[in-house]
Parts: C-alpha cells; structure tokens; sequence
C-alpha cells in the first residue's frame, strides 16, 4: 500500500511539473515584471491545450449561472446613462511648453535611416532639385529584381552613393546610386525581410559598417561591404526577438526595437546580447461576461523615432484586438492607438496619449511618429507629431504628451450589440484642423453619372453612418479611415518652416458585424467584415477627392492648401477634375521647396511645389510606387530613388489595375 501511495504521489509530482514546464515562461530581462510568467497561450501540449480549453468553459458557465455581474455583462449598455453626459469635453492644451535643446534632424548626401533618421522627418536639406529646374528630371537608371515580383514597404537607405534596401525575393541589396548597378545581394532571408525599414551604423575604428534590420522574430546585422552576416552578432549574424516589423533605432551603443511582446527590446549593438526589456502595456487577469479579459491587439507596426540627446524613444501602437467586436475587452483599452514615450535611460514609460478610446474601428496610429521644433508663443519648443488614420494630427509636447492646442472630445452613441462597451467620449478636433473625411454622412454618396447616383442613394439609404458609429447586427455601416486617412508611410516635416506634409486618403468602406456562433451558447461571438464601398467600375461611392496631398502649418494647426493626389484619366478625359486616388506610397519634403511623392494608382512619381501643391514634374512608372521616396547626393548630383513595386494593399482593391513588381528606379536632372 505504501508503495502505491508512493507511486501515486510521485505521478501527481511529475504531471504537475510537466504542466507548470509547459504553462511558464522565463525571461530574465525584463525590467518590470517577473522573470517567470504563466500564460495559458505558452501551451504547446495539444492535450493540455485541450485540457485548458475544457476547464475554461466549466469556469465560463460557472460564472454566467452563479455570478450577477458575470451575467448581466451580455446585456445591451445602457442608452440613458449616455444621454445625460455633457456634449464635449476639453483636454487643455499644454502651457509649459518644452523649451528646444535638439538639433535639428538633417539629411545632408546621406539618408542613413528609412525615414530619413532618428526623427523620422523624412526631409532633405539638399536643394539642386528644386521647384525651378525639377520639370528637367530624367530616368537616370533602373534597377530589376530579375523573376521575383513583391510589393516592397521599405523606404531605402542611402550611405556613399550606395542604396542598401529589401527587394522583391526576400533579399537584401547594395546598388550603386549612380549606374543602379548591383554590388552585393543577400541571402535569401524571406518576404518579411526589413518590412518597414532598415538602418545604416558607420564603424568603428575596429568594426566595420553594418546594415541592421528586423526579419520578424530576428534581429540582423550585415557587412555593408559584401552583405555577408556578422558572424559575432548573435547566433552568425541573427538575433532572436519578439515578432518587429519596423526600422531599428541605433542609441549609443545599442539597437531598440518595439515588439509585439508589447515591450521595448534592447540589444548590444556589437554581439546582439540582449540588455534589458520593458513590457510598455499590462496584462489583465481578470473574467467579463465569463469569459477571459481579451489583451490582445496594440502592437507597434507604424515605426518608432528616437531623441536621442534626452534618451527618449517614441513609438505609435495600433487598435486593440478584434476589430469591430470589443466586448472582450471591456475599458479605455489603454496603451491602444496611443503615442507613447519611453525613458531608454531610466528604464521607463514616461507618458503615453491615446486617440481613439476602445477602439472598433481599425482606427489604428499607423505611422512612425515625428519628431520636429516649431516657433509657438515666440518660443522654440520640441513637439512629437503623429498622423492618423481619422485624419487627425496628435501634435503633443515632447516631454509631458499633452497637446499643444484644446483637444476636444465629443460625447459618443452607445451600442446596441450585446455585451459592448462603448466609451463616452471619442476625438472630434478643431485644432489641428483634419487632412481629410472621418465622419461619413449621406450627402457624401457621388458618382460621375446621374443614373449611377440614383441607384447608389437608394442602394445605401439604409446604411448606418456618423461620428464614431458602433455596429449593430444585421444592419451594415458606411465608415471612412478604415485603411485611412494617414497609413504606415505618415508625413513629412520641413523643420525649418515648421510645415507637416502629409498623403492621405478618404475611402469609404461597407462595414458590418455577425453572429458566428450558436444562438444557444450563452456567450456570443461575432465576426467582423468589410470591403471598399465601390460602383461597378471601382470608383469609391463619395465625393472626392478620394486622396490627397495637404500642408499644415504646425505652430497654427492650419491646413495651408491641399491638393488631390493621383489621377483616374477615365474621369479626366471626361471633363472632370483631378479626384485624387487611394495611395500608399508617401511624401518626402527637401530645402529645395519641392515635395517627392508616389504610391497612387496612376502609377506615377510626382513632383509637388512644396509652397501651394502644385505639379512640377510626374513620371508614369510600371508599377505603382510602394514606399516614399529617398534622395542623396552623389558624386555632385542629386538623386531621388522609388520603388515601384506594386502595392499589396491597393491590389487587394483594384486587383485589375494593380500589379506586383519588382523595380527600383533612379532619377536625377538632366546633364
């Protein structure tokens, strides 16, 4: 009998160590929360997954039948509780504003970062293309990535007249910036390889200059002579790492990176050991409705900028999981849709501002926030700047994350789908003015033929639409900003006139919410689906212009003009003007007062007077350009490179005028 007992115990001692093993997780370098977590999504045993799973309904039930709040939690919110709140509400706009002690980020010959630098402004102090002599620009040269064909996001890097950048096959490449000739090519990493990014280190006395970039979960570092791996960076040349799809940041001796760990990663920029990581978003462990607290969602996919004199790492984070259903995650859902400041020194978040308040919308911060200094109250003062996707501009003070102007808030409706949880109050700005449409009315609805028009007013009279509209099951909703407004390649920003350069679009979408389970489950589930709101030959239902070009002047949170970007010669040829198109390419800025912009569906590479939108030059390409564009100066010339590789966005909506590619093309003036 003792021997059974024995045996017994010792068999309950093993299980529970066999589930504790595969329920942990260690990591010992994080900063701010243990070394040893348990999460039931670090399972690997299926039989324990499904063990899990078992358990988690009978807690679930438990709950739903026992517990009051557990069970009222699925009711529909309450519409009159709403209705008595004040119309608006006002974040006043910061007083002590952060005095300027920066540099200002430049781009001389060289545009070491994609996005220009550690600011991400995106602009170039380079002045021989400028608004007199660009209508003389010229093809220089092509480059083809020969049998491969993919969309390529990453803005190219530029160091001594050579281009280093992500290509269509998965590899990274060296050219030279005057023949477009290739000097090295990369092993074959994927198609994640430098998604959104990559960045230039010079060397050292002892180390050679490197290429760094993220590869999804690596961390990589080339020989930019040959592009071969670092053999004593990491595991020859890669780094394991949280799941990163944007440019590193180089700060001081280290690279950072923001993962979707939901924390900042430092690594040493010589071995790629890791330093220290911070989770920047807290987990909640608790039950709603019966069901487990949903923390998924508001990872940085949009970029992430550095002041490097004070050590402050800024990054934007997109929408909480899952788009349209948030009964989950009941809450202000912080750390979502947010701009967010971390200490690099002090090891800590130092402020954080969010848009939009429990997200359902896709209405993500998509783009590498900007870091720039503008004359405001006669007084330079360091701002942080983000586009998005509502076509708002967050312009906040660099230290305390509060808005330099009155940032309004308007009362929003309530929700009529059980179990959500809308919050009261979502943006509605005055200052800075919006670039483009966020609220989608019925007197939008347009088309270029009376007939057509008829027939789409009474197709979607039915529709819901309006200011931050929650959805309703069995019913479909018409909404903007869905693939924005801004998106991931944001604006641009002259420092030294103070002027923010932005691409947007005003796309409506059909938007809608279903059911996807039984009716006898007593906790529902819902599935989210959407599609361009577009006529039978794929125009977009509204008026446009359905993308545009806008300057804002940001020390008034004035738009100074705008323009339409891109061009259907359908509709031209029939005597309309420009409507503009939905894009995804972006706009760089330069000190010779021009503006290099691409990524609409014409296919084409514009030239903008950066003084009013007016075109100087444009340039019909193979495929659409797909990234912004990078200029440098080489051997006594200016040049200016784009991708024109397609769009993998844009070709899921236009997929009969839209193409994978797979070019690099390179132009300069005239000799």
């Amino acid at each position: 009998m003792k021997k059974v007992l024995i045996y017994f115990f010792s068999l309950i001692l093993l299980t529970t160590l066999w589930i504790w093993k595969d329920f942990k997780k260690i990591d010992i370098h994080f900063v701010n929360q243990s070394s040893v977590t348990y999460d039931f999504k670090n399972l690997n045993n299926n039989f324990l997954k499904s063990l899990y799973k078992k358990l988690d309904k009978i807690i679930q039930n438990y709950l739903l039948n026992f517990q009051d709040d557990h069970k009222d939690y699925w009711a529909i919110e309450s519409f009159n509780t709403r209705e008595q709140m004040e119309e608006f509400k006002i974040i006043k706009a910061e007083e002590n504003l952060t005095t300027n002690k920066n540099i200002v980020g430049e781009n001389l010959n060289n545009w070491t970062r994609s996005h220009g630098n550690n600011h991400s402004n995106r602009y170039s102090n380079l002045t021989q293309i400028n608004k007199k002599n660009s209508k003389f620009l010229e093809l220089a040269w092509k480059f083809e990535m020969k049998n491969e064909k993919r969309s390529i996001q990453a803005n190219p890097i530029i160091n001594d007249g050579i281009i280093y950048t992500p290509i269509a096959g998965g590899f990274i490449v060296a050219i030279d910036g005057k023949s477009g000739e290739l000097i090295w090519k990369s092993k074959k990493f994927g198609n994640s390889v430098a998604h959104r990014g990559l960045v230039y280190w010079s060397g050292n006395e002892k180390q050679s200059p490197r290429i760094i970039f993220s590869n999804r979960e690596k961390l990589i570092s080339l020989d930019s002579k040959n592009g071969n791996l670092i053999d004593t960076f990491g595991s020859s040349g890669q780094v394991r790492t949280g799941l990163n799809v944007t440019t590193p940041i180089i700060y001081k001796n280290t690279i950072v990176i923001v993962s979707w760990d939901h924390a900042v990663e430092v690594y040493d920029l010589l071995s790629g050991k890791t330093k220290w990581k911070l989770k920047y978003k807290k987990k909640l462990n608790k039950r709603i409705g019966g069901v487990k607290y949903n923390n998924a969602g508001s990872n940085q996919w949009g970029g992430i900028s550095a002041d490097t004199q004070r050590g402050i790492l800024y990054f934007t984070t997109g929408n909480p999981h899952f788009y349209f259903d948030g009964t989950r995650r009941p809450g202000k859902n912080e750390m979502s849709n947010s701009v967010i400041a971390v200490d690099l020194n002090k090891k800590k978040v130092l402020w954080s501002f969010q848009e939009t308040a429990h997200d359902i919308w896709n209405s993500d911060l998509p783009a590498p926030p900007i870091l720039t200094t503008i004359n405001k109250k006669n007084k330079l003062i360091d701002i942080v700047i983000a586009p998005t996707k509502r076509s708002n501009t967050l312009i906040l003070d660099r230290l305390t994350g509060k808005p330099i102007f009155d940032f309004r808030l308007r009362k929003a409706p309530t929700s009529k789908l059980p179990g959500e949880k809308t919050f009261p109050y979502q943006p509605d700005l005055i200052l800075p003015e919006p670039f483009g449409k966020n609220i989608f009315q019925f007197e939008d609805i347009w088309s270029y033929d009376k007939e057509k028009l008829e027939k789409l007013r009474i197709n979607f009279k039915n529709y819901n639409y309006g200011f931050y509209e929650p959805y309703k099951l069995g019913e479909k909703t018409l909404q903007y900003g869905f693939n924005g407004g801004a998106e991931w390649m944001g604006g641009s920003v002259d420092p030294n006139n103070g002027i923010f350069y932005v691409t947007s679009n005003n796309i409506p979408w059909i938007t809608e919410i279903k059911r996807s389970n039984s009716l006898k489950e007593n906790v529902p589930k819902y599935q989210s689906y959407f599609k361009r709101a577009q006529d039978d030959k794929g125009f977009p239902i509204t008026k446009p212009p359905w993308g545009t070009l806008s300057a804002l002047k940001l020390s008034t949170g004035k738009i100074m003009w705008q323009v339409p970007f891109g061009e259907y010669k359908f509709l031209t040829k029939n005597g309309l003007p420009k409507t503009g198109t939905e894009n995804f390419g972006g706009v760089t800025s330069t000190a010779g007062g021009v503006l290099f912009a691409t990524g609409t569906l014409d296919k084409k590479f514009y030239v903008f007077d950066s003084s009013n939108g007016e075109i100087l030059y444009e340039y019909e390409m193979p495929y659409v350009g797909s990234s912004p564009p990078s200029t440098y100066l080489y051997d006594k010339d200016q040049y200016v490179v784009v991708h024109s590789s397609g769009g993998f966005t844009l070709k899921k909506g236009y997929p009969d005028i839209v193409f994978d590619g797979n070019l690099l093309l390179g132009f300069k003036l005239k000799d």
